[in-house]
């Protein structure tokens, strides 16, 4: 799966940070304050935790700005709903299309939706035009 990056452009030294994931044996959600930003092309924070640790080479992706951590989680979490949902709308399409092209209505669980619909609809063109 590809990473999504995220702007933390915003991070410099003496931002105050929250975890997003757990560094280390440094669980989610721990304030921390970063020391050092190290890196060109992949950044890494030395970041001094509440908790006393301190935690060199902290991905971008593993920090977020203390400020915007309550937004972080709710985009997350509505993140993991929409799967779920798109999943649900796509079975419910699925079950009243009556096209029979050879894949399953809901996949394996490994092909996403979308892309089951966009071959199905391939499928009923090419017959249309041969």
């Amino acid at each position: 799966m590809a990473r999504t990056r995220r702007s933390n452009a915003g991070l410099r030294v003496g931002s105050p940070v929250r975890a997003v994931s757990p560094v280390g044996a440094i669980p989610e959600g721990t304030r921390g304050t970063i020391k050092i930003v190290d890196g060109l092309s992949w950044t890494r924070y030395w970041v001094a935790w509440d908790t006393g640790a301190w935690t060199g080479s902290v991905d971008a992706g593993a920090v977020v700005a203390a400020d915007g951590y309550e937004a972080f989680v709710a985009a997350r979490a509505e993140a993991a709903r929409r799967p779920a949902v798109a999943a649900v709308a796509a079975g419910s399409a699925a079950a009243g299309d009556d096209t029979g092209g050879g894949a399953p209505a809901g996949g394996d669980g490994r092909v996403p939706a979308h892309l089951l619909a966009r071959s199905q609809a391939a499928r009923a063109r090419r017959a249309q035009a041969g």
